[in-house]
């Protein structure tokens, strides 16, 4: 009998090429499964990151591309794990970029949503923005019902104006009445000249119908956010500044101004050309009484003890304060 060698594996088959092809196999799998991880559903690429997305959205918006930070907001919101009040910001955000942008649709889209999420603390500023973008897309009334509700909620005092049981109505906007105090203290503010224009019946009517329109317009003005402008903000705190001195001059000075008899004539004696009057035809001129001249000596010796006691209260504070003054680099302005 012929003895053979027993048949040996080939290098394919042999254990050590089988197991490295297993090893292969197994580290193939893990490293696509491991690529999947990384790749979005979309396509290829790294999945972005969502504090990226919003920071890149402020800065978009910051530079004026509206669109694009309009879209990196949006991705934000759907992939960011974000608790209400949070995403309630970031659509409050979006809606203000879109209401910037002028697509109202979808901002008062993006502002219903935030309210939905809870406003919060953006309660009062979310108001405003869906008031603006009602009125902007021509929802007029919508905007004044949200404008009407905005206001109840902002007055927090919550205190009923008490009016005379014979006060009659002179207008309605809507449900709101306007009474005929209302108008009488808007006449009582007005300049006195233009005051005393206003006189006859006819006058005041049309004064009434002044009244509502300027209301309307400052209802739209308010509607648009006008309120919040910033040059508007500015002139208004300048008039607040003016009416706040004009206050403390009336208080500190004017009503503090004491007229004694014998101090009014002592002036009218030593200003008595002043009050002299001029005569035609060449006759002498009229020397009045003090008694004659009393009511223009009066108002001079006013203006003057006024003048003085505001001359007074201005050195009073300015040797109360640590003050320095460079009036000369004003000179030379343009």
């Amino acid at each position: 009998m012929e003895l053979r060698e027993p048949p040996r594996p080939s290098t394919a088959q042999r254990p050590d090429s089988i197991v490295r092809g297993l090893l292969v196999a197994v580290l193939v799998a893990v490293v696509g499964l491991g690529g999947l991880m990384f790749v979005r559903p979309g396509g290829g690429g790294e999945e972005p990151n969502s504090e990226r997305q919003r920071e890149l959205g402020a800065k978009l918006k910051a530079a004026g591309a509206l669109d694009q930070a309009a879209l990196q907001y949006e991705r934000y919101l759907a992939g960011a794990d974000l608790d209400p009040a949070a995403r309630a910001r970031v659509a409050y955000s979006l809606g203000s970029t879109f209401l910037e942008r002028g697509d109202y649709e979808q901002a008062l889209r993006w502002f219903y949503e935030a309210e939905l999420y809870g406003a919060g603390e953006l309660a009062g500023e979310l108001g405003r923005k869906i008031v603006h973008t009602l009125e902007r897309l021509g929802r007029f009334h919508a905007a004044q019902s949200a404008l009407e509700s905005r206001v109840r909620l902002d007055d927090a005092s919550g205190a009923e104006v008490r009016r005379a049981a014979g006060d009659p109505v002179v207008a309605r906007i809507g449900g709101e009445e306007i009474y005929r105090s209302d108008v009488e203290r808007a006449l009582d503010e007005l300049p006195p000249e233009l005051a005393q224009s206003i006189r006859t019946p006819d006058d005041r009517r049309e004064f009434v119908r002044q009244y509502v329109a300027e209301e309307l317009l400052w209802r739209k003005a308010r509607k648009l956010e006008y309120d919040r402008d910033a040059e508007v903000a500015r002139r208004h705190a300048a008039a607040l500044r003016q009416l706040a001195v004009a206050r403390l001059v009336e208080d500190e000075v004017i009503g503090k101004v004491a007229v004694d008899e014998a101090d009014l004539e002592t002036f009218f004696e030593a200003n008595r050309d002043r009050y002299r009057r001029p005569a035609g035809d060449g006759a002498e001129p009229q020397e009045p009484t003090f008694e004659q001249a009393r009511p223009a000596v009066e108002r001079d010796y006013r203006m003057r003890k006024i003048q003085s006691g505001y001359q007074a209260l201005i050195e009073s504070e300015l040797a109360a304060e640590s003050v320095e003054l460079f009036p000369e680099a004003m000179e030379g302005g343009g």
